[in-house]
């Protein structure tokens, strides 16, 4: 007789979120009785570890056959295969990746946005990918209150953004940085950014804009569902973990700093920082599910303006979403 449970699969699961979602599932309320991790030749002969059971990692394409779940962890390159294999396997799939991301046809799903989204048991459901999740979490209850003009963001993203290539890469920079040693130009990031800041995040594109933040405002106007007019920077630091961001918000209505942090104390997956202080710091956030919002203050510069910081753990935030989203979908057999 079968063992009851749970068989999910987790595309990327040696990687920095494939960790993070590995993590997450083990503290959910899902019983979960086998993982099938997968990951790239380069985890060839690694094992995982989940809930006291040990899992080789699978380097060739598996069979889906039989999963309940299966979640995309991996690069978007990579997971859009996955996502092909497992509409053909009937099997449902979360993409964490940002492959599916901007398809229109995929439901692109928060778990503390409340109720169920619709579409949300669609065969393929996308979460947002890195700042769009922390943004959102945090101007969609202000969009409820005030509806958004205009959104002006700059934000800092840490060496996680390019995943365990990209920690490792700003680690050893460092190290060679401290030995009086040449760090290596190649790497996943444009060039060093060890004790240095790159005004762009990858590649930069048509008219100057860089991929990251085309995808970034993309995906915060399918969250927000509203009109506001999005104006993002994103800015590579040196940091291992964490995400900061400064953001200026316009609204049609009135809406004063006090009123702004009483809405947000009340949001989902939101948590503001006590006023008066300098605000939260990304090292604040680490290992935390949740945004932390400070220095909430009025912008002199225009009316109904306010300027606000946040900071976020967003390997946590996305591994949290993922593993709520699986509990609402699958229950607990």
């Amino acid at each position: 007789m079968a063992r009851a449970g749970l068989r999910i699969g987790v595309v990327g699961a040696t990687g920095a979120l494939g960790s993070e979602v590995l993590r997450a599932l083990s503290h959910s309320s899902l019983h979960v009785r086998e993982i099938v991790p997968i990951a790239s030749d380069r985890s060839l002969g690694r094992d995982i570890e989940f809930q006291d059971a040990v899992y080789p990692v699978e380097t060739e394409r598996p069979s889906l056959r039989g999963l309940d779940l299966l979640l995309l962890c991996a690069p978007a390159e990579a997971s859009l295969g996955y996502v092909r294999d497992a509409l053909r396997a009937e099997v449902a799939c979360i993409d964490l990746s940002g492959a599916t991301a901007g398809s229109p046809e995929v439901p692109l799903c928060v778990a503390e946005f409340g109720g169920e989204p619709e579409g949300a048991r669609a065969p393929i459901v996308a979460t947002p990918t890195g700042a769009a999740l922390a943004w959102a979490l945090v101007l969609r209850p202000l969009d409820a209150r005030a509806r958004l003009r205009r959104v002006t963001g700059t934000g800092l993203e840490g060496a996680s953004v390019g995943g365990r290539e990209g920690i490792e890469s700003l680690f050893a920079e460092s190290q060679a940085i401290f030995n009086q040693e040449e760090p290596s130009v190649a790497g996943v990031f444009p060039g060093p950014v060890a004790f240095d800041c790159l005004p762009v995040v990858g590649a930069v594109g048509e008219g100057g804009h860089s991929r990251h933040e085309m995808q970034l405002a993309q995906t915060l106007g399918r969250l927000l569902g509203s009109r506001a007019q999005l104006a993002v920077t994103s800015v590579q630091v040196p940091t291992f973990l964490g995400h900061g961001a400064a953001l200026v918000v316009e609204t049609e209505d009135d809406l004063g700093p006090g009123e702004a942090a009483a809405v947000l104390d009340k949001a989902p997956g939101v948590e503001v920082w006590p006023a008066g202080g300098a605000g939260p710091s990304t090292r604040a956030a680490a290992g935390r599910d949740v945004v932390l919002v400070g220095r909430l203050r009025s912008d002199p510069s225009r009316e109904r303006s306010l300027a606000l910081w946040l900071a976020a753990d967003l390997l946590q935030l996305s591994a949290a979403n993922a593993a709520k989203l699986a509990a609402a979908r699958l229950g607990t057999p």
